[in-house]
Formats: structure tokens, C-alpha cells, sequence
């Protein structure tokens, strides 16, 4: 049973749940009273309960997490120090901001937070199947730069797992939940003994030894792990003691990703951060984040950002623990160039000077520092021993007693926000908008400028300053809204161009000004920041300036741009020797703005010499073939703009006209092929420095009238929405499944989807087989007890379940419907409690930690009422409104969607959509299908609902249509090229798979037929 289970069962105080639930109604008035109307809970644990609510004052919604029980005055200032304790952590783009922290009237203490519909990277792993491995590392980095900003204010997570990683609306990971942290200081926030989830906790932490700044980096690489996987590296096994879990974590090696194809060098960083011996391990989530970047770098893939907070002054900070706690030892933390670092030493040897330097230090193999008996190390064997008993007596502890905060931290729900906070005095962070915020404005007002992004830097060079060409170099980091100064130009230089290549970067052509003519000279120079000083690179084949460069792969490609008064149409590729001339671009132009998405270079924009002669012209051009493209133009001719690719998009953004400047934002979607309108700068401008660091958009300084009159330093963010997937023209065949067979239950579990039984060209079968997508093979699992047709199927608490169905008699394949709920658990069918009412052709799926059940038929008859499972028993809940079987159900993670399905024959298809809320048991009608139809397939992705085949009285649908849940929408998608119905439709990560099914109406000539729509 599951570790909640466990400590549920055995909760000896089971009346504290009960008050709880008790005072849920005065807690919804107080909050109302505060400010906060509409209060809906979303989550519920052991001491606090997080509510949905209105936030009257600022018309936004909120989660607020209250303290439900009448605690101890100890117990209530603990739960506020989660409030308070945070306020170091204000701002970061990977930690959730409080937002507010406050007493109702009634002296009952809550904690404001940003609402998070999108909810855990737990609850998307549960719903969609493990992340790719690229965007798993890359949430990885984001979070590790999260962590090291909360060890540099002295505090320890020590809960860090996929539930408490918040998604924003935005796709951003989000570090919550310091319930259990370990504050600067001496205290904690949740009370003493054992604390965590054992699946994501460290070794040394089982053992009974005090949590490191180590612990917390094998929690990230656990959690990272498990995005990949799909589950943790050590997840409880069915029916395993708690005692034998222990002794996996602490005993055996990280299990080896490579058979998935994951590259040798991601999976050894992961298995150095989860390494036994915590010295093995990196030694700070910093240094953790700069090895996963590595990693990204070593294979191709552009290395994400990590936003660190601002070193503290070199000097000692508070030792803890005491030297009289560690044996006339003190830890003694430093701040230097690399970050902060931790030694010991002895007490006698502390001086404030002291400070540890090289590549090596601290240790990163068994060493002797820390000594015995200082936290983090394991010491003689005897300590060892001790703890091993310790560690035995704690899960004794937790079984028979389930510290009440442990249990909290297991039961957050669907939505839960966890807590940070934001100090008044710090910048506020880039929150989702519809519009363009202000951020620091640049030390000198600017135009015509060289951009480049390096390490979420965002670097400016040159231009155009009130007192002419400059040759200054400046950095913004969004991360601390803050400007830096870097080494200024060789030679002062305007409208140059500029990349990052092999993380130098390089400065490229331009014009040098002679006296009063800033466009003296078209310069062909090229130049790399290396070291800290300027070194010449091979320079340009043709000199240019207002043209537009990126880097393609391992190359940089230059297109456009001017001379001597005469637009230079060859374009350039630089492979890290020499440059190389390939084919002009089509329309050759200057100031224009030139992006890359990795694969191509896009030329955006741009004018042939003037601003009255604009072009809304856009080019890819392909280093590999040699060779340009014509893509779709911007709705709005410009030059003079800036561009940058974030999430698969180019986003063009300001530009120039004869007599005005534009503050125009367009997006053009790369894989749709399409140009949409996003909100407009708040101050227009041409010439300006446009970067993208993570989701957001910078401009920065530009020319606010037209030519090269009023530079200015206003600089602004856009965060972007996360690019919504566009499906692929056609499905692609896969291999044929083993049988052809229709009217199976699916689910899917852990990147496999499964199916179970149906009807075959025989009759009915009892045969279990699994698709593993990532290398399209298919492989068997145990047997059903007992053949079924039309069951239905979810995975659940780790478990696949099986749901009703029809059991055959002799030639009659609908025999007798089946009540019964069967799980696979360690290899063996097991029995669930029953359905109340058994049903075949029905809909299933998991919400949060129910399983929902609706319509379906017995006997005959439809079944109108809906049934909710909470691991325990079945309760009957509100009828669905339409009555139907053969329908298709999918979940959120919020609501279950029922779709289609008929009223027990294929002449009365329904079109219907229905929603139910487990939360408050109510059922919402939605738009409906444009074809009705039953006998189809439904799957949920990417905030759609995938609603694939079905049967009509004479003829089986190819049809394919997808409801958009946030806007209420539905379109057409590419139908299936072999149209069915009956058949598994699930979804793995971003493609949508439909197997086997029905040729033909009613139940004649199954199919083996398995294809897949790819999201891109």
C-alpha cells in the first residue's frame, strides 16, 4: 500500500481530520471577510487546507493555504514562519511569490499565493506520461538556479519532488512547499523527526543524519529522474515494507536510463546528483545547474539560464551548527567569485581572512572534511549503526503514528500553490500578462545597438548615445532586474550585429564613424569576447553594416546589410575558421532582423535604403542544403525592428516608417505558418536591442522618432503564453498491433499504453499487450482473469486498473455485465472493491486521486448514474445529465469530460459534452462535437480533447476533431487513414495514438491497425 495509506490507517487521531472538515464553512466566511470571496478548496492536509478565491482588492484569482485546526501557539507561528521565512526567495523566476501573509478576524493564520490551475509537474507526469528528456534537463537547470538562491539565504528545501514543482500558465517550473524547510537560524517550519517523501530523499537523510545543502541536490536529481522515467528511481513497491524501501534507496545504484536512449552524459550528471556518499554528489545546486548545462552543451542543445541570486559580501556568515554541536568544529560559509562555498574547520583555525580557493574545493570524493560527527557525514560505523537504527525506529514511527505534516505534504491537490514571498523593496518578477511591463531602464539611451543573449544575460553593445557612436558594452540579467557593465568595444561601432557562438560573444561589421559621419566606414571586422578582453576572429568576406546574423548549429550565418550606400545581397556562413559565401538572400535589404530556431536562419523585415521602402518580406535560409525559402510575409512592412525566437515562434518587434515609429508586436508561428498579433510595446521605437531569456521578451533603449533623433533607455518585458502544439498534416503508421481486436480498454502507465482484452475476430479475450511508442514495439502482460469486451481502463495509485465490461456466455458476448474492478499489482490480477452498479461501454478516468466512472449500459438499459472511487470505496454521484454508452471519457487533472457516445444504437448518436466537477459533484454542459457520433476514442493533450473515430448505422468515421478546453473551440484535425471504431485511442508525450478497432459498423472485422498524430 502507499505510504499515505499507511499512515491514514493508522492515524490515531482521526477526529482532527474530522474537525477539519468541521470548521470548512467559518473558514470560507473569515476568508470572505478578509478580502477573499468565492473560496473553494482545491487542497486539503493534515494541519491546512488551500483554497480557490477571488482577490477582491485586485479582481485576480488567488490560493490561499489555511490552518484549519485550533493548533498551539507553537504550531501557529511555525505556520506563519512559512510565510515569513521566504521573503529572501522574493522574485525568482522559479520559485512561487507569497503574495501576502495574514490573520483572519479570528486570529486564524493563512498564506496568499499565485493560483496555479496548471498544477504539478507530478500531476502532468500522472496525466500525459514522462517529459521528453531535453525539456526534463531543462527544467532541471531552471530549478537547481531556484535551490542554490534558497541555500544562499541559509534554507533547505528538503522536500524537493515532482508534486511540489509548480507549472505557471506559462509552462514555467515553480519550486513550492518549504513547509518542512530548514530556515537560517535554528528553526523549521514543520516540527522535528523525519520529513520528505523517502522516493526523492537522500540516502544519508534515511540514515538519521541532519539535511546538507547535498541532500537537497540529490532531491533535484531524483526529481529529474523521475521526469524522465516517468517514475521515481525508488518507488515503493506494491505490498514492500517501508523498512525494505529504506534499504533500497540507501544500498543500491541509480537504475540506468541509456536503454531509453538517453545520452551517457545527461544520465551520468543525474547519477553523480544521486549518488549514495553525499561527497560523490555536486557540492551545490549551483555547481549541479552548470553541470546540466554542460550537458545541454555537449549535445547540441542550447544551455538554459539559471537565475542566481546576487552574491553576499565576502565574509563569514552564522555557523550552523555550533562548534560545540560538531566537536570544536565549525562550518564557516564564504562568498567568492564562483559562489558561495562551505568548508569545516577547526575552531582554533577560523580567521576571518581564511579563504578556500581552486577548481576542486570543497572535495568531491570521500573525504575526511567534514570530520566526524558534523552533518553530511556518516562517520565511524559505529555512528553508521546508530543511525541505521535511527532510521528503523523513524519508519516504525511514521507507520504507527503518520506525523500529521507528513501527511499534508502527501495530500496536497490539484492546484495547490506552495509558498515563497516577495519583499517590497526587490523588483516584482515578469508575471503573465496581456501587455508589456517595465523593467530596469539602461544606464545610457541608446539606438542601433548589437544584442546577443550568454548564460540569461542579455548584452548590448555600441550604437548610437546623445553624443554619438559608443563603444560600450552593458548586460542586463532579468533574473535581478540589474545592469552590469562589460569590457567596452575595440572601436566604437553602430548598427552591428552580434551572436553568442561556442558561449563567446562576437561583435560583427557594422560602421565606424569618421567625425560627423556615423557611417564612415562599413566595417568588416568580426570580434569574440574571450578572457575578458576583445581578440580579433577572421573577418567578414564583404564588410556591412545594419544587416542581421545568428548562429545556425556550429555556424554563424550573416544576410543583409549595407555599403557604401548599396545593399549587400551575399550572404556569409562562418564554421569557426573561415567564412564562406553561399547564395544571396532573395530580397536583399537592410535593417532588417534575422533570428534562429536552431535549425534555420529566418531573415525578418527590413527596407532598401529608406524607410518608405519597407518589406514585409521573410526568408529561411538552410545551411545544410545551401538554399532559401519564401515563408509567409508580416502583416506589417518594416525596418528598423527587432526579433527574437522563443518557444516556436519569431517575434518581430517595433520598426519604422517614414514619419513614426511603431510599437507593432507580431508572432509568427513556425510550424503553423502563421503571423498572430501580440499586445504592443508601450513605447514605440526602432533600433532597439530585443533578447529573450526563458518565456519572456526584452526590448531595450531604441530610437523613439524616426531616423536616428532621440535615443532613449526605457526598457520593457513581454512574457509570452507557452507556443499552444500544432498537430502534424497526416498520421504516421506504426507497427501493427499483435491482434486485431476492438472494444478494448486502454490506459496508460509509465510511457507504455496497455490494452486489455476486447474483441478479437474470434470473440471475446482475456489478452493484456502494451505498446512502448519511444521504439514502436509491443510486448505481453498478464492475462485478464477472465475475457471482457467494452471494459474500461485507467492507471491508478501506480497501478493499471481494469473497470467493468461485459463477460461473455458461449456465442452471447454480452453475457452478463461485470461490476467487478480489477489491478495489476506485482504481476497479478487483484480485486478492487466493485462498481456499485456494474456497466459495459462506459468512460473512465482519474482526476486528481478519484477515479470517475459515467455512463455506460446492463441489461439493456443505459446507466445514468456516476460513480467516484478514493481509493477506498465507491460513491454513487451526480447522474450525467445525458444518458448515453459507447461514449469516451478524459481527464485534466481537474474535470472529467464525457463525449459523444449514443443512446444504445448507432442511429441515435449524441454530439454531447459534459464536464464533472469532482470537487463540487456538478456536472457543466460544454459545446458540442461537431459530429455526433459513438464507438469513438478520446485523449487529452496539450489543454485539448482529442476526439478521434466512431460509428455511424452504415459507415465508420475517420473524423478527427479537437476541443480547445480554454476557449471553448472546436476545429477539424487530419482524419485517420484508416477510419474505425472501437479502438484504443491514448496519449505519450506530444503524439496521439489510435490502435486496432472496427473496419465496419457493429462488431464486424477487427483491425491490428495502430497509427499516431505527432503535436509539434
Amino acid at each position: 500500500m502507499e505510504l499515505r495509506r499507511s499512515m491514514a490507517e493508522f492515524d490515531p487521531d482521526a477526529t482532527q481530520a474530522a474537525s477539519i472538515r468541521a470548521v470548512g464553512h467559518g473558514i470560507v466566511a473569515e476568508l470572505d471577510a478578509a478580502g477573499f470571496a468565492d473560496a473553494e478548496e482545491v487542497g486539503r492536509g493534515g494541519f491546512g487546507v488551500v483554497y480557490r478565491c477571488l482577490q477582491r482588492s485586485l479582481g485576480r484569482i488567488v490560493a490561499i493555504k489555511v490552518l484549519t485546526s485550533d493548533l498551539d501557539s507553537e504550531n501557529r507561528e511555525r505556520f506563519l514562519r512559512e510565510g515569513y521565512a521566504m521573503g529572501g526567495l522574493s522574485g525568482h523566476p522559479n520559485i512561487v511569490n507569497i503574495l501576502q501573509v495574514g490573520v483572519t478576524e479570528t486570529g486564524r493564520p493563512y498564506i496568499v499565493m499565485h493560483y496555479h490551475p496548471r498544477d504539478s509537474l507530478a500531476v502532468q507526469i500522472r496525466r500525459e506520461g514522462p517529459l521528453p528528456w531535453p525539456e526534463a534537463i531543462s527544467i532541471g537547470v531552471k530549478l537547481a538556479g531556484a535551490l542554490e538562491t534558497a541555500h544562499r539565504t541559509g534554507t533547505l528545501h528538503r522536500d524537493i519532488k515532482p508534486a511540489n514543482v509548480l507549472l505557471t500558465d506559462y509552462g514555467e517550473p515553480q519550486l513550492t512547499d518549504f513547509g518542512i524547510a530548514h530556515i537560517a537560524g535554528g528553526y523549521e517550519t514543520a516540527t522535528g523527526g523525519f520529513t520528505g517523501s523517502l522516493a526523492f530523499t537522500a540516502p544519508e537523510v534515511l540514515n538519521g543524519e541532519s539535511p546538507t545543502a547535498r541532500s537537497d541536490v540529490y532531491g533535484l536529481g531524483a526529481t529529474i529522474f523521475s521526469l524522465i522515467a516517468g517514475r521515481a528511481a525508488f518507488e515503493r513497491k506494491t505490498g514492500e515494507e517501508l523498512v525494505a524501501q529504506f534499504v533500497r534507496i540507501s544500498t543500491q545504484t541509480v537504475p540506468d536510463l541509456r536503454a531509453q536512449g538517453i545520452p551517457d552524459g545527461v544520465c551520468a550528471v543525474i547519477e553523480r546528483a544521486m549518488a549514495s556518499n553525499p561527497f560523490a554528489r555536486p557540492a551545490s545546486a549551483e555547481e549541479f545547474g552548470h553541470e546540466l548545462q554542460a550537458a545541454q552543451r555537449h549535445i547540441g542543445l542550447r544551455s538554459d539560464a539559471m537565475a542566481l541570486a546576487p552574491l553576499e559580501p565576502a565574509q563569514p556568515a552564522e555557523s550552523h551548527p555550533s562548534a560545540a554541536d560538531t566537536g570544536g568544529y565549525r562550518q564557516i560559509r564564504f562568498a567568492d567569485s564562483d559562489g558561495q562555498r562551505r568548508f569545516f574547520a577547526p575552531t582554533e583555525q577560523i580567521q576571518p581572512e581564511s579563504h578556500p580557493s581552486g577548481p576542486f574545493w570543497p572535495p568531491t570524493g570521500p573525504s575526511p572534511w567534514p570530520p566526524p560527527g558534523v552533518p553530511g557525514h556518516s562517520g565511524p560505523a559505529r555512528t553508521r549503526r546508530r543511525g541505521i537504527l535511527i532510521a528503523l525506529a523513524l519508519v516504525v514511527t511514521l507507520v504507527l503514528a503518520g506525523g500529521g505534516y507528513l501527511v499534508y505534504r502527501e495530500a496536497s491537490g490539484p492546484g495547490t500553490a506552495g509558498p515563497t514571498a516577495q519583499e517590497a523593496s526587490e523588483p516584482p518578477a515578469v508575471d503573465p500578462t496581456a501587455a508589456w511591463r517595465p523593467v530596469a531602464d539602461a544606464r545610457v539611451a541608446r539606438q542601433q545597438t548589437a544584442t546577443t543573449v550568454a548564460d540569461g544575460t542579455i548584452w548590448v553593445f555600441g550604437g548610437l548615445d546623445d553624443n554619438g557612436v559608443s563603444a560600450r558594452q552593458e548586460g542586463f540579467d532579468p533574473a535581478i532586474d540589474t545592469w552590469k557593465a562589460g569590457p567596452d568595444l575595440p572601436v566604437p561601432l553602430n548598427h552591428a550585429m552580434a551572436v553568442t557562438y561556442n558561449d563567446e560573444p562576437v561583435v560583427i561589421g557594422g560602421w565606424q564613424a569618421k567625425g560627423q559621419n556615423l557611417t564612415a566606414v562599413a566595417s568588416a571586422r568580426v570580434m569574440a569576447m574571450r578572457d575578458g578582453r576583445w581578440v580579433d576572429l577572421p573577418a567578414l568576406n564583404v564588410p556591412r553594416a545594419a544587416g542581421a546574423a545568428a548562429v545556425v548549429g556550429d555556424k554563424i550565418v550573416v544576410a543583409g546589410g549595407q555599403a557604401d550606400g548599396a545593399l549587400v545581397a551575399p550572404t556569409e556562413m562562418f564554421d569557426g575558421t573561415k567564412w564562406t559565401t553561399v547564395p544571396n538572400i532573395p530580397t536583399p535589404r537592410e535593417h532588417l532582423a534575422g533570428v534562429s530556431d536552431g535549425t534555420y536562419f529566418y531573415a525578418i523585415g527590413g527596407r532598401d535604403l529608406a524607410s518608405d521602402q519597407n518589406t514585409a518580406a521573410v526568408e529561411r535560409f538552410d545551411p545544410v542544403a545551401g538554399t532559401w525559402a519564401t515563408l509567409p510575409g508580416m502583416p506589417t512592412p518594416r525596418g528598423g525592428l527587432g526579433a527574437t525566437f522563443i518557444d516556436g515562434r519569431i517575434v518581430a518587434v517595433g520598426g519604422e516608417e517614414p514619419t513614426r515609429v511603431l510599437s507593432t508586436v507580431e508572432a509568427y508561428d513556425v510550424v503553423a505558418g502563421t503571423w498572430s498579433q501580440l499586445p504592443a510595446l508601450r513605447t514605440p521605437r526602432h533600433g532597439m536591442a530585443v533578447g529573450a531569456v526563458g518565456n519572456t521578451v526584452y526590448a531595450v533603449g531604441g530610437g523613439i522618432k524616426p531616423t536616428h533623433a532621440e535615443s532613449t533607455a526605457v526598457s520593457e518585458a513581454l512574457q509570452v503564453a507557452p507556443r499552444k502544439t500544432q498537430w502534424a498534416p497526416a498520421w504516421r503508421p506504426l507497427r501493427d498491433a499483435p491482434i486485431a481486436r476492438q472494444q478494448t480498454a486502454t490506459a496508460v502507465a509509465d510511457g507504455t499504453i496497455w490494452v486489455f482484452g476486447g474483441l478479437d475476430n474470434v470473440g471475446s479475450t482475456p489478452k493484456v499487450e502494451g505498446n512502448d511508442p519511444a521504439i514502436d514495439t509491443w510486448k505481453a502482460g498478464p492475462d485478464l482473469p477472465i475475457p471482457l469486451n467494452h471494459a474500461m481502463a485507467v492507471e491508478y495509485g501506480g497501478e493499471l486498473v481494469v473497470l467493468g465490461g461485459w463477460v461473455p456466455d458461449g456465442p452471447n458476448l454480452t453475457g452478463k455485465t461485470s461490476d467487478r474492478v480489477l489491478a495489476l499489482r506485482d504481476g497479478n490480477w487483484v480485486d478492487l472493491p466493485p462498481l456499485n452498479l456494474p456497466r459495459a461501454a462506459g468512460a473512465a478516468a482519474v482526476v486528481g486521486n478519484e477515479i470517475v466512472v459515467a455512463g455506460g449500459q446492463a441489461d439493456g438499459e443505459l446507466v445514468a448514474s456516476a460513480e467516484v472511487f478514493d481509493g477506498t470505496k465507491w460513491t454513487t454521484v451526480a447522474d450525467i445529465p445525458t444518458s448515453r454508452e459507447h461514449l469516451a471519457g478524459v481527464s485534466d487533472g481537474t474535470y472529467f469530460y464525457a463525449i459523444g457516445g449514443r443512446d444504445l444504437a448507432s442511429d441515435q448518436n449524441t454530439a454531447a459534452v459534459e464536464r464533472f466537477d469532482p470537487a463540487a459533484g456538478t456536472w457543466a454542459t460544454l459545446p458540442s462535437m461537431p459530429t455526433p457520433r459513438g464507438g469513438l476514442g478520446a485523449a487529452f493533450i496539450d489543454g485539448r480533447i482529442v476526439a478521434v473515430g466512431g460509428e455511424q448505422p452504415t459507415r465508420v468515421l475517420s473524423t478527427v476533431e479537437a476541443y480547445d478546453v480554454a476557449s471553448a473551440t472546436w476545429s477539424t484535425l487530419p482524419p485517420m487513414p484508416t477510419g474505425a471504431h472501437g479502438m484504443s485511442v491514448a496519449t505519450v508525450g506530444h503524439t496521439v495514438y489510435a490502435i486496432g478497432g472496427a473496419l465496419r459498423p457493429t462488431h464486424a472485422e477487427s483491425t491490428a491497425t495502430a497509427q499516431a498524430l505527432d503535436f509539434w
